[in-house]
């Protein structure tokens, strides 16, 4: 145990470094608009291949560097967090096409990278730019067979007091005095326990013992109480989009850890619970495009990616498919590969793999489904104030409905045929089991797939009413699925462009750093080595910093590197880590892990 304790050790000190000194980064402070920067070296064209959230960071990073940036993106800009048009919908009468999104957006309080970049970006009326268009979740509700539980989701007298609106807390308690009894209590404290083994344990453990379990592993779900499992499987699909089942304890302790510090107000950048005042490309990606392109940086849209051609020990051009179809060979000092693991792989040709064998890794990384259908409905009241979970849905459905955090924004006024007057924004989980039609959702169509999730909106398992006096079949107008779910009828079989990443217990030892074994080809995204460790919009802005950083350290450049923020630990249990550190180099177990 010794030596895997040094081991991680090893990579924790060899990720500090690949990020491009984090501590002098933090005390050189924020990097603001008006920063003057060192001249950037003779070699500083820079190809970013890939549009989403990492590349637009590290293209962000290095255009305010005086880097001469070129983002080649095949599809649309934002990746899997942009907004688009629905395109099953009508519009008119001077109205814009209804949004759909790949899957709504949530902001955690904890997220550090993400809102240091908004507030880098410009936008009318704001004085932190695209920050100030976040606004807050304050309530996290339950709907199952039984009167629905809404929450408070921080500890703020404005959350507490929306919680606590009659009505709801009518209902709240009506649902607890009925869903409680199932609860299992025994359970819910050893989970409890099961936490504070993990708050208390050194960094080392952390990396050497519970990287390589699963998350239900860790807490103890194998032969639990049913009721248990949906609790698990509810909070760890809700609140990180990771599957119990699957996904390290490291991980889903990390992000238990960070909402609980951000609950209590400590180091967050705002509430645990965060979404956008407007659609996603309105509040965010089109002003960040816009900034971008006036500081230089051009966009070529429609470029696919081919292969990437090496020449004297590194990449010395990539091919693409321009929008018309052409072969077409891209020349740049520096390359930044800003896409998913699953499009990167084919990417990595014997030459490459020669040049860095330890990119072939990257093919062991797992992906699964996990995407996003919006209902369009002709009520605006809201059926609940902030997130909501459909506890005991086959297909573990999360939702929030958008219009009551559009602020200045009247859906049916601004959006569509002028009929719509809100939209419901749903995440499908689970894609494996089979819904109250007796498929699984890939094994349906997606008319089936819209009608089945529906279903598990409106009704419950038993065949009744859900929200019967909110939400029934008379108030759709219409959905709009992802379109990175693509369909055969001929096969009868659905794919997916956009699979989730997934950190499986042990996926750290496959994940790379931004820099790699070829001096100008870097690696930004989610799947990367990152603080945040979890595969979302946080991770991707990591990952393009600290594509951006190993630029600049390749290219010798002497500007300030971009920001970088250490992942938190309760300060409380600074002591009890110390000796769990003593006892994990002796060999011995947390002193809080008993059977």
């Amino acid at each position: 145990m010794d030596n895997s304790g040094v081991s991680r050790r090893a990579v924790l000190r060899g990720m500090a470094m690949g990020s491009a000194a984090v501590a002098g980064t933090a005390a050189a402070g924020h990097l603001g608009l008006g920063q003057a920067w060192a001249a950037p070296p003779a070699d500083r064209r820079v190809a970013v291949l890939g549009g989403g959230i990492a590349g637009l960071t590290a293209a962000h990073e290095l255009a305010e560097r005086g880097y001469e940036v070129t983002v080649y993106e095949r599809r649309a800009l934002g990746g899997k967090a942009r907004s688009m048009d629905a395109t099953t919908m009508r519009f008119g009468g001077g109205r814009k096409p209804l949004p759909g999104e790949h899957g709504f957006r949530f902001f955690p309080g904890f997220y550090q990278a993400v809102p240091d970049t908004m507030r880098r970006i410009p936008f009318r009326g704001n004085p932190n730019g695209v920050r100030d268009n976040l606004v807050p979740a304050l309530t996290a509700t339950g709907a199952y067979n039984g009167p629905e539980i809404t929450a408070p989701f921080a500890l703020d007298f404005n959350a507490i007091g929306l919680a606590a609106h009659p009505e709801r807390l009518v209902k709240s308690l009506l649902g607890g005095l009925i869903y409680a009894p199932r609860l299992p209590y025994l359970d819910l404290l050893g989970l409890a326990q099961r936490l504070l083994v993990y708050f208390t344990s050194c960094d080392e453990r952390r990396f050497g013992q519970y990287e390589y379990q699963t998350f239900a592993h860790f807490a103890r779900a194998e032969n639990a109480h049913p009721n248990y499992l949906w609790v698990i499987s509810t909070v760890t699909r809700t609140l990180v989009a990771a599957k119990e089942n699957i996904a390290s304890a490291r991980t889903i302790c990390n992000m238990a850890e960070a909402f609980l510090l951000n609950i209590i107000n400590r180091g967050s950048q705002g509430y645990p619970d965060m979404v956008l005042n407007a659609p996603t490309n309105e509040a965010w990606i089109d002003p960040w495009v816009a900034h971008l392109r006036g500081m230089g940086v051009r966009f070529e849209m429609g470029s696919t990616l081919q292969s990437l051609t090496t020449k004297d020990g590194r990449i010395g051009s990539v091919r693409i498919t321009d929008a018309n179809g052409r072969p077409t060979e891209v020349d740049a000092d520096w390359f930044v590969l800003a896409v998913p693991p699953e499009k990167v792989v084919p990417l990595l040709g014997a030459d490459v793999l020669k040049l860095d064998p330890s990119l072939e890794r990257i093919s062991k990384l797992f992906s699964d489904w996990m995407t996003g259908i919006q209902f369009y409905l002709d009520i605006n009241e809201p059926i609940a104030p902030g997130h909501i979970g459909f506890i005991e849905s086959p297909w573990r459905l999360t939702g929030i409905q958008q219009g009551q955090f559009w602020h200045g924004r009247n859906i049916a006024r601004d959006y569509g045929d002028g009929t719509v007057r809100d939209i419901l924004s749903v995440d499908i989980s689970e894609w494996n089991t089979p819904g109250s039609n007796g498929k699984t959702a890939k094994q349906c169509s997606p008319e089936e797939i819209a009608q089945e999730t529906w279903h598990q909106v409106v009704t419950t398992q038993a065949g009744r009413l859900l929200l019967p006096d909110k939400l029934t079949d008379a108030n759709l107008k219409g959905w709009f699925l992802d379109p990175g779910i693509g369909w055969n009828p001929q096969t009868r079989a659905l794919t997916n462009e956009d699979p989730l990443l997934i950190n499986t217990a042990g996926s750290w030892d496959n994940r790379p750093n931004a820099g790699t074994g070829i001096p100008n080809l870097f690696l930004a995204g989610d799947y990367c080595r990152s603080q945040i460790d979890l595969a979302t919009m946080e991770s991707a802005n990591e990952g393009g910093r600290n594509a951006a950083n190993a630029v600049l350290e390749a290219s010798g450049s002497n500007a300030s590197r971009a920001r970088l923020w250490q992942h938190t630990t309760i300060a409380e249990f600074d002591g009890a880590r110390q000796l769990d550190r003593d006892r994990w180099r002796a060999g011995l177990p947390n002193v809080l892990d008993i059977p």
